[in-house]
């Protein structure tokens, strides 16, 4: 393998796996993946999909002002439909019906009320569905008496086979002949005064216990190595915090007693109390549910390790049987699963340039919509690279924003 590559990619996932396409699309001859010392996040993610924000509008434009929050939740909206589209040109298993927000206190429905207000005005497509409203439609009946209301984010919600999703990325990666990986992790960086950048990566142990370093020179490294990149990157540190969350499969339909009801539609994404309970219906009649963080020790946030616990898959069943009454929850999990996920401090995705360093661009803390965020991230930092502008990529999310933060030496 030569030490001159255009191009280093740390990271396998969706996001590293997307830059490295659109990059050798767009013309670049030789690119490098560095694997990573473990699965990559994105092939055990649950497989839900959204559109906009998993938070709502109000959340986003509160912290963020109104104006940024339409941008944001456009750059939401595109990841979405290119991921979907993506998915259907290559024949990866994917559901697209509605993205709903189950409503259960006083309180949230006045929020969600302004939330839609706001979404309307700002060209976006939601309602809210109460009282009347609710009764009259056909979700109405599947719903326990806790759901005060819903609130109908339009066709924004999806599923998709994640493994098939990596699996198909990979396969397109390693079939191109631009696309080179090798299995190891990015260790350092250096030679910022020099024309290349060089990038220390250190292989797996062998036998013998010896781990091999060698050094590759650069022009640019794109950095998409999850909550890595804080180790790889210490200004960025302090700014990213893991979060656990957990997930299982198991089997439906929501609505055990109307077959005919929209909520055993494949393709549904929903949420509520602010996405500590969500779920997704899958198809083959399956249905993903997920949340309980609030169960773990400060409610997830800051963990090092993940694992299933069996009081939280106690209690997401429970809290879905109170949404769901008519869903028969008389079987076993198919799956149980647990993973970290990344909130920037601000709770804004980091892509983009490194100040101080354009050579390195980052892309990280997608807060549960890695599989779309990822992907269209990847496709704006190949963009990024190879044009020096990316309209589609809103300047706020880049990494400039956090310069203020102590490095983590």
């Amino acid at each position: 393998m030569s030490n001159q590559i255009p191009v280093v990619i740390a990271g396998a996932g969706v996001t590293g796996l997307s830059a490295a396409l659109h990059l050798a699309e767009a013309g670049v001859k030789k690119i490098l993946i560095v694997t990573g010392s473990s699965i990559p996040t994105s092939m055990t993610a649950p497989g839900m999909l959204s559109g906009g924000q998993r938070d709502n509008f109000t959340r986003v434009a509160a912290a963020h002002q109104t104006d940024f929050a339409k941008t944001i939740w456009l750059f939401g909206d595109r990841a979405f439909d290119l991921t979907a589209n993506w998915a259907r040109n290559q024949g990866v298993p994917f559901s697209n019906c509605r993205r709903l927000r189950l409503i259960a206190t006083p309180e949230e429905l006045t929020e969600a009320t302004i939330a839609v207000r706001e979404m309307n005005a700002a060209g976006f497509t939601s309602q809210i569905l109460s009282d009347k409203k609710l009764t009259a439609s056909p979700w109405a009946r599947a719903l326990g008496p806790r759901i005060l209301a819903v609130q109908d984010d339009g066709e924004r919600g999806g599923w998709i086979d994640t493994h098939t999703m990596c699996r198909k990325l990979r396969l397109a990666a390693e079939t191109n002949p631009a696309v080179q990986f090798i299995d190891g992790t990015v260790e350092n960086i250096s030679g910022y005064a020099d024309p290349d950048l060089s990038v220390t990566i250190r292989g797996p142990e062998s036998q013998s216990g010896d781990k091999k370093l060698q050094t590759i020179k650069t022009s640019s490294l794109i950095a998409a190595c999850h909550l890595a990149i804080g180790d790889l990157i210490p200004s960025l540190k302090s700014a990213l915090v893991s979060s656990a969350d957990q997930w299982l499969s198991t089997s439906g339909p929501l609505d055990s007693i109307d077959p005919q009801s929209p909520w055993n539609t494949p393709g549904i994404a929903w949420s509520a109390f602010h996405n500590h309970e969500w779920g997704a219906t899958q198809p083959n009649g399956t249905i993903l549910l997920g949340g309980g963080r609030i169960l773990r020790k400060w409610a997830g946030f800051e963990a090092t390790e993940s694992k299933v616990e069996a009081k939280i898959s106690k209690y997401i069943v429970e809290q879905t049987k109170k949404s769901f009454p008519n869903w028969r929850a008389d079987c076993e999990p198919i799956l149980e699963a647990s993973g970290l996920d990344c909130h920037p401090c601000d709770e804004l995705p980091v892509v983009g340039p490194m100040y101080g360093e354009g050579r390195i661009l980052v892309a990280t803390g997608f807060m549960g919509q890695g599989l779309t965020l990822g992907f269209y991230s990847g496709f704006c930092l190949a963009k990024l690279l190879m044009t020096g502008r990316c309209d589609e990529l809103p300047r706020r999310l880049w990494p400039e924003r956090l310069r203020s933060l102590p490095d983590q030496e």
